[in-house]
């Protein structure tokens, strides 16, 4: 059926001589599939020109249609992921549950997969291929959903509130875990059977509620806040030393156990939402477990927080200092030092911006900082206030002015076009136009408003008092005039 279906759309047969745009569709209206099945037979015909050896491996039996379907899928994503699974490695390589066989591209590898593997196992080494290539794309992506993220809390008049918003992953990530810590998910004996019953659980989001109140009520150092290995709500990402520098080893950092691109890790491991577990991968010896050497003592935030009152250091930025995360100049996994003169205050947003390329900071005194961008290349050392020489060297406030009107100060944010990621741009651009429009609305109201001001018609005078009426009202003639007859001959003019 699939080596058929596959015929049908290389022909254009389910349009011309079917009518059915959607191959799924017409496999619905013909023949007693499932909506999966005809889902995944759908999508393996239609990605079968991008994705052959896939489809081989359907068509033939040798993978199941399933997971063929989802691997596809995952592959088509991006053009960088359709591109990746198509280039050949630079010696082929063996299968890992066949060292016979020997995988030439990507591509053959997962079908190795698809063949072989769990379904489970097969989604961890598409994940790990995403990683592998993901890169600093993952920052950009991050960077759109801080900026797509939104949270609103609404008094409903009846003493109860609705919860609404959209968040980024990472604190989406650290909501979750928090909420499954503080409650987690009921046994299978305590889950609500068929028809309901007394003495049940209530349902799983009305628990999620309840943990969320616990975690408001338990904020803090609290023995009663819910803990697991002595923190409240964190994550673990785990990464050898040298990966954590940038050095080519072919390993990726964990997070929560799932692969993530080297520049993430580099990002996490400065936050205080995330512990790593660094180690040396020679020895196995651990290098950091925690926070002692990576984030400042109580004394040292408190140095830095007095040093720079007016929170982070980015131009133009209005986040408090208790939002400040302290960013270290020279990386910690560089050997960069836990100190006051190696560290600088910066909203989330911004510390993650800091590391994605072209961006560089400098710090030039207690509080102070200078932050440049280079399009070619990162920034030399030295004294950045006098700028490198080169042509595309710009401050913040440069980049900010260089970037007036292109919607860079849509969102609350301030992020620019020139870093909006592929996987978030539909999304931002959706959002930037509502915004766009909600301003220009706005901006009608205002001129409207200055224009009923300017041109407002003066309140009426006091109407005066009326004394007897002239004689001209009443079709007397004119003084000194004599009457003049009416034309009709009845006499003198009179009033209508």
């Amino acid at each position: 059926m699939l080596s058929a279906v596959i015929a049908m759309k290389e022909q254009g047969l389910h349009r011309s001589e079917f009518g059915f745009s959607a191959l799924r569709d017409l496999l619905l209206s013909q023949f007693d599939f499932t909506f999966n099945t005809a889902g995944s037979i759908a999508a393996i015909a239609r990605l079968s020109g991008k994705f052959r050896l896939l489809a081989k491996a359907a068509t033939t039996g040798t993978a199941r249609i399933d997971q063929v379907a989802y691997a596809v899928r995952q592959l088509d994503q991006t053009p960088a992921m359709r591109l990746f699974a198509r280039t050949p490695f630079r010696a082929p390589a063996p299968s890992p549950f066949d060292p016979a066989v020997l995988c030439a591209t990507p591509e053959a590898m997962v079908a190795q997969y698809c063949a072989h593997a769990s379904f489970r196992e097969l989604r961890r080494h598409l994940d790990e291929l995403w990683a592998s290539i993901a890169e600093e794309t993952e920052l950009f992506d991050e960077l759109g959903e801080q900026s797509l993220q939104r949270l609103e809390l609404t008094p409903q008049g009846n003493g109860m509130w609705a919860l609404e918003g959209t968040l980024s992953d990472t604190t989406g990530r650290l909501l979750d875990k928090y909420l499954k810590t503080a409650c987690p998910p009921p046994r299978q004996e305590d889950t609500e059977a068929d028809g309901g019953g007394e003495g049940l659980l209530p349902a799983q989001a009305n628990r999620n509620a309840e943990a969320l109140h616990q975690l408001l009520a338990g904020y803090g150092a609290s023995p009663q806040a819910a803990t697991r290995h002595g923190h409240t709500a964190t994550l673990d990402l785990t990464v050898d030393i040298e990966t954590l520098q940038g050095k080519d080893t072919g390993r990726l950092p964990l997070l929560e156990g799932q692969p993530i691109s080297v520049a993430r890790a580099r990002l996490l491991a400065c936050e205080g939402a995330v512990i790593p577990s660094v180690f040396n991968y020679a020895t196995g010896e651990a290098v950091e477990l925690g926070r002692a050497l990576r984030l400042p003592n109580a004394a040292l935030r408190r140095k830095l927080e007095l040093e720079q009152p007016d929170g982070c250091a980015w131009h133009g930025c209005d986040r408090p200092v208790a939002w400040a995360e302290a960013h270290h100049i020279q990386h910690w996994a560089d050997g960069g030092p836990t100190a006051a003169e190696n560290l600088i205050l910066l909203c989330r947003f911004h510390h993650g911006r800091i590391h994605t390329p072209g961006w560089t900071i400098e710090k030039t005194g207690p509080g102070q900082a200078i932050i440049t961008h280079h399009d070619g290349h990162e920034g030399q050392s030295g004294n950045d206030s006098e700028g490198c020489g080169c042509s595309d060297w710009r401050t913040d406030t440069d980049m900010d002015t260089e970037n007036q009107g292109s919607d860079w100060d849509v969102f609350p944010t301030g992020l620019y076009r020139s870093e909006w990621s592929e996987g978030m741009k539909a999304d931002l651009d959706g959002m930037a136009e509502i915004i766009d429009r909600d301003r220009a609305f706005q901006a009608m109201r205002a001129a409207k408003a200055r224009c009923r001001e300017k041109f407002a018609t003066p309140p009426p005078s006091p109407v005066p008092v009326l004394g007897c009426p002239s004689g001209r009202l009443l079709g007397e003639a004119p003084p000194h005039q004599a009457a003049q007859p009416d034309p009709r001959g009845t006499g003198p003019l009179s009033m209508p």
